[in-house]
């Protein structure tokens, strides 16, 4: 499966990027990603509430996720306050590992 991610905003005003083959993650990241993908349940979001959504504040996250295999492709867009509770910690993990990425290079 082939994940692109996207973070941008925050007090730091972060830019955050990468793309990945989730069959490139070491094998606990992988499982951990997959396990936290199946929690969030993304195919049923209320994504209704998330079209055009925009961090407000200061200190709030606009997040893209598109994730991609060899059936579909899907996309979402979520902001700190427009992301559903059980899609929270997929996005924490995706941005914490973003920012290990970011820190490799």
């Amino acid at each position: 499966m082939h994940i692109q991610f996207s973070c941008i905003g925050g007090f730091a005003n972060l830019d955050l990027n990468f793309k990945i083959d989730t069959d490139e993650l070491p094998e606990g990241k992988n499982e951990e990603l997959l396990n936290l993908m199946k929690t969030a349940d993304l195919p049923n979001a209320h994504l209704s509430k998330m079209a055009g959504a925009k961090a407000q504040g200061a200190d709030s996250f606009s997040y893209k996720l598109d994730i991609a295999d060899e059936k579909q492709k899907q996309s979402f867009a979520f902001t700190d306050t427009t992301a559903p509770e059980e899609i929270r910690p997929l996005l924490d993990y995706l941005r914490n590992l973003a920012i290990e990425i970011k820190m490799a290079e």
